[in-house]
């Protein structure tokens, strides 16, 4: 009896484990997206920017969506040199989406911005976001494919270890149901 209690609380422990493990591996997933930049808009109330690959290479054709309370208020594309030019916004609390990059922006009114701000937003896409083209040669931009990352590492540790725990509770239960009671 003692070692069927034991096992339960081993199994719980572990699951737990697991769960709060998972958890904290999902909320890592997003800070990245979570820390808005300052960005100071032009004197006629135009925001630009720049999208680049990782390396660094412009994106030509890439969608730019600018978002306000989840709402999108303003779309347009890079040109050759991976600039982009958004007019008639306002200042607030934005969200600039390239592909699945998601930026936040503090967007100020000229003159009004904090020091720290910058004039221009760059978003360095994760992945490659020039929709049917393909561009050969040295300064080709091969996308990136990340594979498993130590998040999905965690989480995926986390449903092993819960699962584990579960099966030895199981195994550990039927254990005990086994156990005929000795004759009087």
């Amino acid at each position: 009896m003692r070692k069927d209690t034991l096992l339960n609380r081993i199994a719980s422990i572990a699951v737990c484990f697991g769960i709060l493990l998972s958890n904290a591996a999902s909320a890592f997933d997003g800070v990245r997206s979570q820390i808005a930049r300052d960005v100071e808009l032009s004197r006629q109330g135009s925001l630009s920017g720049h999208v680049c690959s990782p390396a660094g290479v412009p994106i030509a054709n890439a969608a730019v969506q600018l978002k306000y309370q989840g709402t999108t208020i303003a779309e347009t594309v890079t040109n050759d040199g991976g600039d982009f030019l958004i007019t008639g916004v306002r200042g607030g609390a934005h969200e600039l989406n390239v592909g699945s990059v998601s930026t936040q922006l503090r967007l100020w009114k000229s003159g009004t911005a904090p020091e720290a701000a910058g004039d221009t937003v760059t978003v360095a896409a994760d992945e490659f976001v020039v929709r049917g083209q393909y561009q050969d040669g040295p300064t080709a931009y091969v996308p990136y494919a990340p594979g498993f990352g130590f998040m999905t590492f965690v989480t995926l540790a986390s449903v092993a270890v819960a699962t584990t725990a579960i099966v030895i509770a199981v195994d550990a239960q039927n254990d005990v149901d086994n156990i005929t009671p000795a004759s009087p």
